[in-house]
């Protein structure tokens, strides 16, 4: 018996083709998902001017509670739902009183429009240090006016 040497043929390479059209698609279908998704900042109830200002403080964007005071003199107290309720100045320390057991964790945060009286920012202090709120953020606009027209 006589051993044979095997010998080694070359072998063809096979090149291998990755279709991209399927990651493409679902690369678009994963972009048009989550832009149906997203929920995006609702409009406010209650729009004020804010002052302007040069702190670099963001406040959080949930777990708040927010009163405001508009140009008039009206207080409205709402969440970061953007939906506000007017508040007449007799019943604010109430309605305090009630979001805070509602919401026991939020940060309070005080909305002025810049052309109302200061009486009013002071009634809404006021009225929650008689709540024992000692915590509270004033709220102003940090873009300059020249930014604003912009």
């Amino acid at each position: 018996m006589t051993r044979g040497r095997l010998v080694a043929s070359p072998k063809k390479r096979v090149s291998i083709r990755i279709d991209m059209t399927p990651m493409v698609d679902i690369a678009f279908l994963l972009l048009i998902f989550f832009m149906a998704t997203t929920q995006f900042k609702p409009p406010e109830e209650v729009a004020v001017d804010l002052p302007a200002s040069t702190s670099n403080l963001k406040t959080p964007e949930t777990g708040i509670i927010v009163i405001t005071v508009n140009k008039a003199g009206r207080i409205f107290i709402g969440d970061e739902s953007g939906a506000a309720a007017a508040v007449p100045r007799e019943e604010l320390q109430q309605a305090i009183v009630t979001m805070r057991s509602r919401r026991p964790g939020a940060r309070i945060i005080v909305k002025g429009d810049k052309q109302s009286e200061y009486g009013y920012v002071a009634d809404i202090m006021d009225a929650l240090q008689n709540t024992n709120s000692y915590r509270f953020n004033l709220m102003t606009d940090l873009r300059t006016p020249e930014e604003r027209g912009k």
